[in-house]
């Protein structure tokens, strides 16, 4: 069955108290970045101080490991289009994911998409590419967070529609392969853009690997933390399992299981059914055998 994404007064998603915040700390550093850039100091001293929050794969490796952090909230201080194309990004699609997973998970599902995007900036960066694509320096925006966040929405709301461009009504099945299709004409295009072209393929693999219930990276956490338990456990006896395992590695379990200074000795106490059926007597009236 298909439906509309909810909204609140007015036609609009209310936003939740975490994207609240990253939305407020995210216009309050645009605001700041763009009168440094432009005003205080502003001029060569400006751009400097802008460049040194950027994203460079080169000062990354160097030890500069604020830059991936430091970019991800940085907008151009050069018009307003990229501020209002990254809040309004953030903000349709966010809504409902918060109201999902809550803040928690909602805001570090943010963090390693934006961290991941650049990751895989840096690891593009690394190969031997001819093309200068892969290859820029100074990135900054939450391009990747923004992918993340559409390929999260998409997963979890299947058969729920949005409005592509506030027009096209599209279903989250296909709203995934648009924002990847979109990932990869940005490449074919040479498209330049602050973030660049490959960091949110990073985000494209946040999105599938942290949304969904669970989520692939938590299903295979599982399934590791299963495969372990059965490996240590698969040297043991029944009696050793039950005792707590072998004395080199049950340690914490042991600890857990002995027994409490003064406590009474442990004893087998005989009894139950069976037994109490072997002694009782057969009535000479067998109607009280029921």
């Amino acid at each position: 069955m298909q439906g509309e994404a909810p909204v609140a007064f007015g036609g609009f998603p209310r936003p939740g108290r975490a994207l609240r915040v990253v939305l407020g700390v995210i216009a309050a550093v645009s605001v700041a970045g763009a009168i440094v850039f432009n005003w205080a100091p502003g001029g060569a001293a400006g751009a400097e101080i802008f460049e040194k929050l950027t994203f460079s794969p080169h000062e990354v490796l160097a030890g500069q490991v604020w830059r991936p952090f430091t970019a991800a909230l940085l907008t151009s201080p050069r018009g307003i289009g990229h501020i209002l194309f990254t809040l309004i990004g953030l903000y349709f699609l966010s809504t409902d994911l918060e109201k999902r997973w809550g803040p928690g998970r909602f805001l570090r599902f943010l963090g390693v998409s934006a961290l991941l995007g650049w990751a895989v900036a840096l690891a593009v960066d690394l190969l031997p590419l001819a093309y200068p694509i892969f290859h820029r320096d100074h990135l900054f925006g939450a391009s990747a967070a923004i992918t993340a966040t559409a390929i999260a929405w998409s997963r979890e709301n299947a058969n729920m529609r949005v409005r592509l461009f506030f027009v096209l009504p599209v279903s989250g099945r296909y709203l995934l392969w648009v924002t990847i299709g979109f990932c990869v004409l940005n490449v074919v295009y040479f498209q330049e853009v602050s973030e660049g072209a490959i960091a949110p393929f990073g985000g494209v693999l946040a999105g599938l690997l942290l949304s969904g219930q669970p989520s692939l990276a938590r299903r295979a956490w599982l399934t590791l933390k299963l495969a372990l338990l059965r490996r240590q456990r698969s040297g043991l006896s029944a009696e050793e399992i039950l005792r707590g395992g072998d004395d080199e590695g049950s340690g914490a379990s042991s600890a857990a299981r002995r027994r409490r200074p003064g406590a009474p000795p442990l004893r087998v106490v005989s009894g139950g059914l069976d037994d109490e059926l072997k002694k009782r007597k057969v009535p000479k009236d067998k109607r009280y055998l029921n």
